[in-house]
């Protein structure tokens, strides 16, 4: 198409530059001719062609940006293959004999009243408050050292049996909400497959993930909370240790240096 253009046009320039009415001069009936309006048209005509060319570079561009629209605009009617199982949550559960466990298994699967569903189901920690003045100094610090790490592992322990419950709690609604989610991204409605359908759809589906990222964060908190208290209940055992072992030496010594020394002195007596 641009060959032919080009070949009309410079046919029709060769047939202005025949037929034209020849100049006339003005003094005189001589005919004269015009080079500078031939070099006119030459340009003109170069420049039109090169316009022409730019015309048809646009369109093949545009032709081929709406065969692409349309390509990507064509609806895929095999998405649910790309949809993964389900798998449902469980709930752990417990007889309850003697009426000790029904509080913790509802607190590990609600979230609620867990510090009463915990201490329900273990040994109480006894207030020692009436003998306590009778101990002494060095027993009062060991034995309050060790009160302490049983109170930090309660609070640990509650505190990881309401994030579970919690967590387990709503795990209905977001199931809910990623079945929507998932129907909505395998559906071929023209509504939910426009560009901004499919955004909103990830949209959702980063906010989904975003909170389910917020839960493990908060088992994992609850995770270090006990291995925190799991490290001081190890320091205070190993610094128990090294006390007792070098009250027993120390001990030693002393027994040590009281029998030879009463050994020395009886030597001392017998001898005439």
């Amino acid at each position: 198409m641009k060959k032919q253009f080009q070949t009309a046009a410079l046919c029709s320039f060769a047939v202005a530059g025949v037929i034209a009415v020849p100049a006339v001069a003005q003094f005189g009936f001589s005919i004269v001719s015009d080079p500078g309006a031939y070099a006119r048209m030459a340009t003109e005509l170069q420049q039109a062609i090169r316009e022409y060319e730019a015309l048809v570079t646009l369109y093949q561009l545009s032709q081929q940006a709406y065969s692409n629209m349309v390509r990507a605009a064509q609806n895929i009617t095999t998405k649910n293959v790309w949809m993964p199982p389900v798998t449902s949550w469980t709930y752990p559960s417990a007889s309850n004999t003697y009426g000790t466990t029904a509080g913790w298994t509802r607190a590990i699967n609600s979230g609620g009243d867990a510090g009463s569903g915990y201490n329900s189901a273990t040994v109480s920690l006894q207030n020692y408050s009436r003998v306590w003045p009778s101990l002494s100094a060095a027993q009062q610090d060991q034995l309050g050292r060790r009160y302490g790490s049983v109170e930090l592992t309660d609070a640990a322990a509650i505190n990881a049996m309401n994030q579970v419950g919690r967590i387990r709690d709503s795990a209905a609604g977001t199931d809910v909400a990623i079945g929507r989610l998932a129907a909505d991204a395998a559906s071929n409605a023209q509504e939910l497959n426009t560009e901004v359908g499919v955004l909103n759809q990830v949209s959702a589906a980063g906010v989904i993930n975003a909170r389910q990222q917020q839960s493990t964060n908060e088992l994992l908190a609850t995770m270090v909370d006990q291995q925190t208290v799991q490290a001081k209940m190890t320091h205070d055992a190993l610094a128990e240790g090294i006390s007792l072992s070098v009250a027993a030496k120390q001990a030693a010594e002393q027994n040590t240096t009281a029998i030879w020394g009463g050994t020395t002195q009886a030597l001392r007596v017998r001898l005439p």
